[in-house]
């Protein structure tokens, strides 16, 4: 109980009790008192409503068509087969660009082999580990960095990477909400998931395009030549700094990757096979509602993939359960049917990518061999 009772006063404790001694409470520690009675506020909450709806969940799987499960996982396969060949035309094609940044040019570009390697293996570990897709990264970076890329030439690429692979997404969330909204197409969803996202997805494509514009002649600056922040959240105010100094020419990148047709494949076949795993885990479990409602619901969900989760656990599904439910589908069936292909994706990503890892470290091995014998090569 100490950590509780460290928030109340002193002339509270004890056998006698002052109502006015709240009153001299420290602000900060009654803004952690509030916090922690809503947190475990919210936590009972959810447990309660898990508890209620558990039975009825389960039975809906149970009752479920195994074979549309049986058919969501090839769906899965090709729609990671898709990400591996994204990554690949980022990663393989930055060596081979030529820009005029020729410091953020890469020395070794990543054959498909190798980049289905890294690819998998990240999706994997962030899948299972703590910290979800960001400890995937931690690990991609890791392995980037062991194949020759700098710290520059990783965040230029994976600026690149993450504009090509959220590109569909965007646009996709945009264009719905506009056609959901003006009542263009079947579906009825409240105005709060269809015009204020699309006009945030808007947004997004404005700034991206903004930054490739700029990315046209920008020079990242010497780092060297730059001054040390100070004071408050210097570490995180380099890091972003940083980050800036990538963004132009990275978002430029992804504009000239993107006229590639392993780049527009990757970005299509990605997310497109995934939606129809999760097309088909709805229908596993009950009737799907109306196409442009469910793809509303998927590319919303994916969202919550940028939320730091296992797997991303959490953030996905419960924006995409959302969208269903304000859509007409009821609580349980939606998510059966989202347990069921977050269950099918889930499994694809690890048993594939944890089989991968194994060789990801062989190469890893063979690129620090490599780099090891070149200067006894030059000599």
């Amino acid at each position: 109980m100490a950590h509780l009772t460290r928030f109340i006063p002193h002339r509270v404790k004890g056998k006698h009790f002052d109502p006015s001694a709240w009153r001299h409470m420290d602000r900060s520690a009654l803004k952690h008192l509030l916090g922690r009675v809503i947190t475990y506020a919210i936590f009972l909450l959810i447990i309660f409503g898990i508890l209620k709806l558990v039975p009825r969940i389960w039975q809906d799987v149970r009752e479920g068509d195994p074979l549309y499960v049986a058919l969501a996982v090839p769906m899965e396969i090709l729609s990671v087969g898709g990400y591996v060949v994204l990554f690949w035309a980022v990663y393989g094609a930055a060596a081979r660009m030529g820009t005029a940044h020729d410091a953020d040019t890469p020395a070794r570009p990543l054959s498909l082999k190798e980049s289905m390697q890294l690819t998998t293996s990240r999706l994997a570990l962030g899948d299972t580990l703590p910290g979800g897709g960001a400890t995937g990264f931690a690990v991609q970076f890791w392995a980037l960095a062991r194949a020759g890329f700098t710290a520059a030439q990783i965040s230029r690429t994976t600026t690149a990477f993450l504009v090509l692979s959220n590109t569909v997404m965007t646009v996709m969330i945009m264009v719905l909400g506009v056609l959901i909204g003006a009542g263009l197409v079947a579906g009825d969803l409240h105005p709060a998931l269809t015009w204020i996202p699309a006009a945030i997805a808007a947004a997004v494509v404005g700034v991206i395009l903004g930054f490739a514009w700029k990315g046209r002649t920008f020079v990242p600056p010497d780092p060297d030549s730059r001054p040390a922040l100070t004071g408050r959240f210097a570490k995180l105010r380099t890091t972003l700094r940083d980050i800036g100094d990538r963004l132009p020419p990275g978002a430029y990148d992804a504009m000239r990757i993107i006229r590639r047709p392993a780049a527009i494949g990757g970005m299509v076949t990605n997310p497109g096979f995934d939606f129809v795993a999760f097309y088909l885990g709805i229908a596993a479990v009950t009737e799907p509602i109306a196409l442009p409602v469910m793809l509303m619901a998927y590319f919303i969900g994916q969202v919550g993939s940028l939320i730091p989760l296992p797997g991303g656990i959490g953030g996905v599904q419960g924006l995409a359960i959302g969208v269903l439910v304000a859509g007409g589908m009821e609580v349980h069936s939606a998510t059966a049917g989202v347990l069921v292909w977050t269950g099918v994706a889930l499994g694809t990503q690890i048993v594939w990518g944890l089989w991968q890892y194994w060789f990801l470290r062989k190469s890893i091995k063979r690129w620090q061999a490599e780099d090891a014998a070149t200067p006894v090569s030059g000599t």
